[in-house]
């Protein structure tokens, strides 16, 4: 099966052409690592700074949830949502109790939203 093509001798300086798996899968590695860099970002930067205005609120819609009460049909899951953001943002241990739960979700909002402004705010949440 020697034909002209299989024959024909490739110049020593030509680039070799074709698919570069290491040069993939380092761009593919700092695409993602980018990625989660700016997610990141973004949720200490904007999502975690929403609830400094009211993390009293939001800390009841978060106890609402672990205690199962989800929205009913004709109630709106707004209150849900972001019960469920605040948790995804910052997740619970397995196995922590809910009540060391409530107070690192306290300490994260509290170094997120400056302490002094966070207590000078809301006095009754570090009781």
């Amino acid at each position: 099966m020697s034909g002209p093509l299989l024959d024909r001798k490739v110049p020593a300086g030509a680039a070799r052409q074709g698919l570069r798996p290491v040069r993939f899968i380092l761009v593919v590695l700092a695409l993602l690592v980018l990625v989660s860099a700016a997610a990141d970002w973004y949720s200490r930067q904007v999502s975690l700074p929403r609830y400094c205005d009211q993390p009293e609120l939001a800390l009841a819609r978060l106890e609402t949830l672990y205690a199962g009460n989800g929205p009913a049909r004709h109630e709106s899951r707004r209150d849900y949502m972001v019960a469920a953001k605040l948790e995804f943002l910052l997740p619970r241990a397995a196995g922590e109790a809910p009540r060391a739960y409530r107070q690192r979700v306290l300490r994260a909002l509290e170094q997120q939203c400056g302490r002094e402004e966070f207590l000078a705010k809301n006095p009754c949440l570090s009781c």
